[in-house]
């Protein structure tokens, strides 16, 4: 009997660990993201190495827009393969309508999404 050999193709979400951003560089970023604008914490979650997701959310006049942190790797909450921040803009009934991941932490370094 011939066996097929399949190559498990590496997991990009459980790869060699990286440097994970402090809370201060998180915060950091969110601040540069939102150029002084005022912001209402959503909600926080740490595991033993640190921070893991942080939402924040900012009142705008005709609904609000929440930015979403989120570090590499597999959560209760959901899972990524790289640690970013997304955007998403609500409209005043609370309803998403549109959003995009805005910036990515690479090699040690915030950078900013087209």
């Amino acid at each position: 009997m011939i066996e097929e050999m399949t190559p498990k193709l590496p997991d990009p979400i459980e790869q060699a660990p990286e440097h994970i951003p402090a809370d201060e560089e998180v915060r950091a970023i969110f601040e540069r993201l939102l150029g002084g604008k005022e912001y209402n914490h959503v909600r926080r979650f740490e595991d033993a190495r640190g921070l893991y997701l942080w939402d924040i959310a900012v009142t705008e006049t005709d609904g609000h827009t929440e930015y979403d942190y989120l570090r590499k790797g597999r959560y209760a909450q959901g899972e990524c393969s790289v640690t970013r921040i997304d955007v998403t803009y609500y409209d005043d009934k609370d309803v998403p309508i549109s959003g995009h991941s805005i910036a990515m932490y690479e090699n040690g370094a915030w950078k900013l999404t087209p």
